[in-house]
């Protein structure tokens, strides 16, 4: 990660941290008129107080932070969640929110599911066939044998499936969208917020939606089916299911991707701040049980800084 001093008043790093302590006092219920005038006169003394200012300001308006935050608004007639220092109250709410959000649905999951995984935990099981199926983070499924079809249900999430061969029972995995059937193979489905995808390690797949089938996908394949079509057949660069052994593998992958990948992995909300820096290319190799260091791996090789405002939200700039 690239070192700033924040010990020197006048650094860049040191600049954002007090525009962040002005914003957060300026919307507590205490501020007083001193203060006020004590931020005018910081806010005149260099253009660059003004334009963190200014950065922080729109920062805080963007429509994701708001999504964020939810319903834990932040000025002299919202609710503040604790009584904490002020330069605290921006990081402490959104550090608040983002851990409602984010646990919450893992947990309702669980309740509902035979096997699930926390935020970061990636987990092996044994199904009762003898099949062997990897949750990724923050993941659930349920499984019912009991018929002629060995059917999984995946819940949430992401799961990679080494299936047992029995010819006459087909492994069936239902996600949101799409229905994928096998006889015995390893293949990955992964659900998101408007489609499933599909991707085949090894063997045949076949993939349906209703009455629609896509071809059979072979190693190194896949497809993503949504409530309106399945799409067509790609081929998969790398190694797709790098994530079961604990890696995720990037090639010329654009930082916004990168970084919403990386956050699967941890708890809160990594955040863009400079609209430009989202299309940087990402290459490279890290470790998904160390999101930290993949962090500061990315600091350390673009030109980007990070601003870890709480465990739960870093922002980059």
């Amino acid at each position: 990660m690239k070192q700033h001093s924040f010990d020197t008043p006048d650094s860049p790093a040191a600049i954002d941290e007090q525009a962040i302590a002005w914003f957060a006092r300026l919307r507590s219920d205490n501020v007083t008129d001193r203060e006020r005038v004590l931020f005018r006169a910081w806010l005149l003394e260099s253009p660059a107080h003004a334009e963190a200012y200014r950065q922080i300001d729109r920062f805080w308006a963007e429509p994701e932070l708001q999504r964020v935050l939810g319903d834990f608004p932040l000025s002299s007639r919202g609710r503040r969640p604790f009584n904490v220092r002020p330069r605290f109250i921006l990081a402490l709410a959104a550090s608040l929110a983002i851990g409602v959000l984010v646990c919450r649905p893992v947990v309702l999951d669980c309740l509902q599911a035979d096997y699930c995984t926390d935020v970061g935990e990636v987990r092996s099981v044994q199904l009762a066939d003898g099949s062997l199926a990897t949750l990724n983070s923050a993941s659930a499924l349920t499984a019912d044998f009991r018929g002629a079809t060995r059917r999984v249900r995946l819940v949430r999430g992401e799961a990679y499936f080494e299936v047992r061969r029995y010819p006459d029972r087909p492994f069936q995995v239902e996600g949101n969208y799409s229905v994928t059937r096998v006889v015995g193979t390893r293949f990955s489905v992964r659900e998101e917020a408007e489609s499933d995808t599909v991707t085949v390690v090894s063997g045949l797949v076949e993939v349906g939606q209703g009455e629609r089938k896509s071809p059979l996908l072979k190693a190194n394949e896949r497809i993503s089916v949504t409530a309106a079509h399945i799409g067509e057949v790609e081929p998969v660069a790398g190694n797709a299911a790098a994530w079961v052994k604990g890696k995720l593998l990037f090639d010329n992958a654009p930082l916004e991707e990168v970084l919403a990948e990386i956050g699967r992995y941890r708890r809160g909300a990594v955040v863009i701040r400079n609209e430009r820096l989202k299309g940087l290319r990402v290459s490279g190799r890290f470790d998904l049980n160390d999101t930290d260091r993949a962090l500061q791996s990315l600091a350390e090789t673009l030109p980007i800084r990070l601003y870890r405002l709480t465990p739960w939200l870093v922002v980059i700039g």
